[in-house]
């Protein structure tokens, strides 16, 4: 028993060994006091502040701006700052992340730079900062082909924009986002993008429309708290409508499923459902319900929703108790003006002129309803054109500026006028040199063409010659010295014939028409000895009747040269010619298997040489390769 009993234990000794040991290789995944040593140390901790500690003795370990772990790291404390509301600490890291993205030329770290940025501006509430750098990580993800990505920037442009009161400019972007966003993968942004479009639909008074589009959210929303507050502005819809009865029905339905502990949802369900009521009936005593919601926004520092309790108590108590009523006007002007919302401020300063009409207080609110109705305008502008804006500021400067000034402005419009002269001036001279140049080219060109065919004309000519009076007057010697010289004698006449008739026959006329190929072909064939193969390939597959003239007369002639130096030098017993087409250029490789040459031997004789020349006049390219009993190897390519 004793036996089994220390097997068990050194068994369990040696499993837990064992164990120990590949905890600690996966501790040891990265070296001590690097970068992914660091950073890894901060993905494992919980704690937000410790996450911060490790990453900025990671940030400490980078040694270059090449670092592709650096713009990670840089992305983590931009996030964590957020998380735990250090914004400036957020914004500068920002920075840093934008110089090492461009250094590195990485444009999804751009994207997500400006992303970033956007969404610290939206801690901050400044909505023209998110809309702005929104629509700079919009139009990276773009440029990156990543439309997904793109379409959910753009809608968080549609909500800085719906947030400015822009709902038109919201609408327009939100509908963008939708036509990118995937159904399967993206419910969520797809919700809010359609609330966002609902939202617009709202203010503008379109609310069939709207409640279309909460439906529309409703459906794709993915979790309790977005199915809940879309159902709650759909009874807001049909608050605004006047049909009571059925709003009720949802906010009753909407606080049964509601989290207990989720007090901020509660309390703004609470107060819209209380206010319904009154709605319904002005008799009705909610003050509890609405003074429950109140409590219960104020214990979780719901800033937006105590702005709208003290809305709804003032317009509660307006025709029950002036002095409360008024309190809470005074209570919800505050509060806007402690959260920087202007138009809770407007709203709650028009509700104060009303309450105190007659009693001679309300001229003290009107002059700052006024300004703040007139700031608020001026925002909304701002909203819905950035450009505007900067043309409004510009505007209202010129009003302020004296008669020096605008001499200066006007000044600038007649540089702008003499620039723009200039360029005009620039684009013609521009377009002169450019017609100019064309024509130097075409006349070379021309020229070019001339000359190819000039050659042309005066080796046919010659070729008549030969042909009509030098080999006619060799073949009528032989009819005359038949009968008395010798054998040897006229052997050599007929070998003078021959060699004259084939002068004749390689520099004859050229076919440049339909049977072009033919004759090409026929002409290497009558070329080739006899105890020569011949293999052509590739020639069925060229459009030569999409060819110049000009070059099928070069090509004819080089090929004809080549074929004859072959049958010349060469004893080759197999010539293969392949013809192809690649990327707009006739490529023509020309091997053969014969005895070969040394390239400084193909260099100094005329024949290939004469090849050469002929290629470079139409500006073709030529390349041999050969050694001494490994054959010759011609590639050439010629421009179509």
């Amino acid at each position: 028993m004793k036996h089994y009993y220390c097997l068990f234990l050194s068994l369990a000794i040696l499993l837990l060994g064992c164990q120990n040991k590949e905890v600690d290789t996966q501790e040891n995944k990265y070296p001590v006091d690097s970068v992914s040593y660091f950073l890894e140390k901060a993905k494992a901790t919980d704690s937000i502040p410790q996450k911060i500690i490790f990453l900025n003795e990671g940030l400490q370990k980078v040694q270059q701006n090449s670092d592709t772990l650096l713009p990670l790291l840089l992305d983590y404390k931009i996030y964590y700052h957020n998380r735990l509301k250090e914004y400036d600490s957020a914004l500068f890291f920002a920075d840093s992340l934008e110089r090492v993205a461009n250094f590195q030329k990485d444009t999804n770290w751009i994207a997500l730079y400006f992303y970033r940025k956007a969404v610290t501006n939206r801690y901050l509430e400044n909505q023209e900062g998110v809309f702005k750098n929104a629509f700079e990580s919009r139009k990276r993800y773009l440029q990156i082909g990543d439309s997904i990505k793109a379409a959910r920037r753009t809608l968080e442009m549609a909500v800085a924009q719906s947030r400015m009161q822009d709902y038109t400019g919201s609408q327009e972007s939100a509908t963008e986002a939708l036509r990118y966003l995937n159904k399967e993968k993206d419910a969520q942004y797809l919700s809010s993008a359609y609330n966002i479009i609902a939202i617009a639909y709202r203010n503008q008074g379109f609310y069939k429309d709207a409640l279309k589009e909460y439906q529309n959210a409703l459906h794709y929303a993915t979790n309790l708290e977005d199915s809940l507050t879309y159902q709650n502005n759909i009874a807001l819809v049909y608050e605004d409508q006047e049909e009571y009865k059925k709003a009720e029905f949802i906010f009753e339905k909407i606080l049964s499923k509601v989290s207990e502990q989720d007090y901020k949802s509660r309390a703004r369900y609470l107060d819209n459902f209380a206010f319904n009521k009154w709605l319904q009936d002005s008799e009705k005593n909610i003050s509890s319900e609405l003074l429950q919601a109140l409590r219960w926004r104020k214990e979780q520092n719901d800033n937006t929703g105590i702005t709208a309790s003290y809305e709804n108590l003032a317009q509660f108590y307006e025709n029950r108790d002036k002095i409360k009523a008024i309190d809470y006007a005074k209570k919800w002007l505050e509060t806007g003006k402690k959260n920087n919302k202007l138009q809770a401020q407007i709203d709650a300063l028009k509700r104060l002129i009303n309450l105190n009409s007659g009693k001679g207080d309300e001229t003290n609110y009107v002059a700052e309803y006024i300004r703040l109705n007139d700031s608020l305008n001026k925002l909304n502008l701002q909203a819905k054109n950035t450009f505007a804006k900067i043309k409004f500021d510009e505007e209202r400067k010129q009003q302020q500026i004296s008669g020096l000034e605008a001499s200066a402005a006007l000044q600038a419009v007649e540089n702008q006028e003499i620039k723009l002269r200039n360029y005009m001036l620039l684009f013609f001279a521009i377009l002169v040199i450019g017609i100019a140049i064309f024509i130097i080219y075409y006349n070379r060109q021309k020229h070019k063409k001339e000359k190819i065919r000039e050659i042309y004309n005066t080796e046919t000519r010659i070729s008549k010659v030969i042909h009509d009076e030098l080999a006619n007057d060799v073949y009528n010697v032989m009819s005359s010295m038949e009968t008395i010289a010798p054998n040897e004698t006229m052997d050599k006449l007929e070998q003078i014939y021959n060699r004259t008739r084939n002068i004749s026959r390689e520099n004859s006329n050229i076919t440049t028409g339909p049977g072009y190929l033919n004759h090409l072909i026929a002409s290497l064939s009558s070329i080739c000895p006899e105890n020569t193969r011949l293999i052509i390939s590739g020639e069925k597959n060229i459009i030569w009747s999409k060819i110049k003239a000009e070059k099928k007369l070069i090509i004819y002639r080089v090929l004809q040269e080549i074929m004859v130096n072959m049958k010349k030098h060469s004893n080759a017993s197999l010539v293969a010619l392949i013809f192809n087409e690649e990327e707009k250029k006739l490529k023509i490789d020309y091997s053969d298997n014969g005895k070969g040459s040394s390239m400084q031997a193909i260099k100094t004789g005329n024949g290939l040489q004469n090849v050469e020349n002929r290629i470079f006049s139409i500006n073709g390219k030529l390349t041999f390769e050969t050694e001494k009993g490994k054959g010759l190897k011609i590639i050439i390519c010629i421009p179509l």
